[in-house]
């Protein structure tokens, strides 16, 4: 009788998980959207459109860390006001957007759209490029359905980790490698094995600790409705890595 509840407990939990994420994330509904962050924090007040910034096109070349810890871009959608000015003088978009490690930023309708026809013919672009790269990399059920680890540990992509004049020089000796179970505090729901290896490769330490997570195991108090709020966990999953209904 009370294996029953617990399935029931643990089928009625899931399926409010999923309805919660799904309302949040209803603008992100397609694969090739999966990670697509509109930046407009800059713009307010002017005619110009916004950018699209595709994580995919993003994540098969270069780890999180590099940008969110070496470049400084917040987590958080639109909360780095990113100008003009920053670009032409190598900083955030404009450190890889140099004509040496990317195409060089010249004029900005390289970027912002003109106008809605713009708009729709740079989507069915970046739409058919994706299809196109996600036919070589290995298969996952939800978000963008690339399975990025296995891609990574396959050697189908080599995310560059450091940037020349930018990163600085990393200590081996501070990477973890341990796997730490973790016990869930809900009746139903599995307990699961966090791996630092799985994480080190795309965000090393700096991504986490100690900003999200105490440094200290056990130390960080959560739950699943701050997850699901995008906290913690949910800073990344839900946004760009596989999404808690992948749980």
């Amino acid at each position: 009788m009370r294996k029953k509840r617990i399935i029931a407990g643990f089928s009625i939990l899931v399926s409010a998980l999923l309805f919660t994420q799904a309302d949040t994330a209803s603008a992100v509904k397609k694969s090739y959207q999966y990670g697509d962050v509109v930046m407009n924090a800059s713009i307010e007040g002017k005619s110009v459109s916004a950018v699209t910034f595709r994580h995919w096109t993003h994540r098969d070349k270069y780890t999180c860390r590099l940008c969110h810890v070496d470049l400084e871009f917040s987590q958080y959608p639109n909360d780095t006001m990113v100008l003009e000015e920053d670009i032409r003088e190598g900083r955030y978009c404009g450190a890889c957007h140099d004509g040496k490690e990317a195409f060089q930023f010249k004029k900005c309708a390289e970027c912002h759209p003109q106008n809605k026809a713009e708009a729709k013919k740079e989507m069915k672009q970046a739409k058919k490029a994706f299809y196109k790269f996600k036919k070589k990399m290995p298969a996952a059920t939800y978000g963008n359905k690339i399975d990025w680890m296995q891609a990574e540990a396959d050697g189908k992509i080599k995310p560059k980790d450091s940037l020349p004049g930018i990163t600085a020089v990393r200590s081996a000796a501070m990477v973890n490698t341990r796997d730490e179970p973790r016990v869930s505090k809900l009746p139903g729901l599995p307990d699961i094995i966090f791996s630092h290896s799985k994480h080190v490769v795309w965000n090393g330490c700096g991504m986490c600790h100690p900003d999200i997570y105490a440094i200290e195991t056990g130390k960080t108090k959560m739950s699943m409705k701050e997850i699901i709020a995008g906290e913690f966990c949910g800073r990344c999953h839900g946004t760009v890595a596989f999404p808690l209904n992948d749980c």
